[in-house]
């Protein structure tokens, strides 16, 4: 802000050519990390929300049938209930398994000469289950049906080569496993021809014109891009690259693990998908308390942070059964320890004693 604080791509002057060069070395980052060469279908976005709203507004049709999951985040649920309230899809709704889990066999079952499109998580943000979403890649993509990847909690938290599974759209927030600030995310496109703006207005493209530029990234950009927060994010996606995502997922895999051991030997708390595979998240509940009195507490004698409630999941919590209770997560990264594991497991050994 100190020293490209212009508008990129709108001015010819030398703050805006540095601004510009911030944003197109944020697509070069992402599109590094995720192995995707065609950084210009790399639309940046506030969020994963935004970038999911893209995709799915922009990709289906008056009469196209829609395929999802019960574990998927409002950011999921509510446009395509929006989309099916109006009449302009058929929604279907796999539910997962106690862990959490839908297979891909569960999909291909469900598929139909109407589905256009999948849209699915990465990994769930109430249970951190991680879902199989290379194999149903592979089962849409053999029945011509798109698929869209909700990889909010996945990216960073788990390997996704767009290479090797090139999945039809990919939405990430930096915020998360990115290690970047609020307010930053990406829509990664295969194809951007096929997907119609979402928002239409200016891009400092085509300015002769009052109709809106059809190539990428332009045609889904309209307005001011949040620089500041593109040039963090790609200084936390370029962390990970110098730590290594290998090393920094089996720590948090580790770490995880250790939890759910200790977490385990506590009989009054109740953990939720335990036998998942799963990113560093961890749902539970204590027995005949509520979570907001856990997360209270937690917050204010011992200073650790966890979200209670429904975690913008409510057909997840259906799913395991917490509705509309909720649960307490606890969320790990990379920079936790396992001296603040232990606290947080003393810490809930001391919120049981109290409520006995």
């Amino acid at each position: 802000m100190r020293h490209a604080n212009a508008n990129p791509g709108r001015s010819g002057h030398s703050l805006a050519v540095k601004a510009a060069e911030i944003i197109y070395r944020t697509r070069e980052t992402i599109g590094e990390f995720f192995n995707y060469p065609d950084t210009e279908n790399i639309i940046l976005t506030k969020n994963a929300t935004e970038g999911l709203n893209i995709a799915i507004y922009g990709s289906v049709n008056e009469g196209d049938e829609v395929i999802t999951t019960s574990m998927e985040h409002n950011s999921v649920m509510r446009p395509l209930t929006h989309l099916q309230s109006i009449g302009v899809i058929d929604l279907k709704v796999i539910h997962a398994d106690m862990n959490g889990m839908v297979r891909a066999d569960d999909m291909q079952k469900a598929i139909t000469q109407k589905t256009k499109l999948v849209v699915v998580t990465s990994a769930s943000n109430v249970t951190g289950t991680i879902m199989p979403i290379e194999d149903i890649y592979k089962v849409c993509h053999g029945e011509g049906v798109k698929v869209l990847v909700d990889a909010a909690q996945g990216a960073g938290a788990m390997k996704i080569d767009l290479q090797k599974t090139p999945f039809d759209f990919l939405a990430i927030t930096g915020h998360k496993h990115l290690c970047g600030p609020q307010g930053t995310g990406a829509l990664i496109v295969k194809d951007a021809s096929a997907l119609d703006p979402f928002m239409r207005g200016g891009t400092g493209s085509l300015s002769e014109k009052t109709v809106h530029p059809d190539f990428p990234p332009d045609k889904f950009e309209a307005g001011t891009l949040n620089t500041p927060g593109y040039a963090g994010l790609t200084v936390g996606i370029r962390f990970i690259l110098s730590e290594g995502l290998d090393k920094m997922i089996r720590y948090e895999h580790d770490l995880t693990r250790y939890l759910l051991e200790r977490i385990a030997a506590i009989d009054e708390v109740k953990v939720y998908a335990p036998r998942a595979d799963r990113v560093a998240t961890v749902s539970f509940n204590v027995r005949n308390a509520t979570a907001s009195d856990v997360a209270h507490y937690l917050d204010k004698e011992w200073g650790i942070y966890v979200r209670a409630g429904l975690h913008c999941s409510p057909m997840a919590h259906r799913t395991m059964n917490t509705f509309p209770k909720g649960t307490v997560r606890f969320s790990l990264s990379y920079f936790n320890t396992k001296e603040e594991v232990d606290a947080a497991i003393e810490a809930l050994k001391e919120f049981v004693r109290r409520e006995k």
